[in-house]
Formats: structure tokens, C-alpha cells, sequence
């Protein structure tokens, strides 16, 4: 099962690249060393935000 999830992601990539006209690794450093760093930082602000309003509340 691990096996078909990975080889899926990885054609899923690879048409992506394709669509877009760029290569595999490229999109693979943008989702991966790019974006998911991102989308964590983006998520511990918003979990300090909402401590911080849950903390006005009290």
C-alpha cells in the first residue's frame, strides 16, 4: 500500500511538471523545501495568534 501511495505522488509530480512545463525536481524542491516550510511557518503563527486571543479571553 505504501508503495502504490509513493509511485502515485511521484507520476503526480511528474505530470504536474509536465503541465507546467518545468522538470520533476523542481516542482519536488518548490512543494517540498519551499512550500512545506512555509505552510508550518504560516501554521505556528496562527496557533500563537489564537493562544494569544485565548489568553485575552481568560
Amino acid at each position: 500500500m505504501i508503495d502504490y501511495i509513493f509511485y502515485w505522488c511521484v507520476d503526480f509530480l511528474a505530470n504536474l511538471a509536465k503541465l507546467t512545463g518545468t522538470t520533476y525536481e523542481l516542482i519536488n524542491i518548490l512543494i517540498f523545501i519551499i512550500g512545506y516550510p512555509v505552510f508550518v511557518l504560516i501554521l505556528f503563527g496562527i496557533i500563537y495568534w489564537q493562544y494569544r486571543e485565548i489568553k485575552k479571553l481568560r
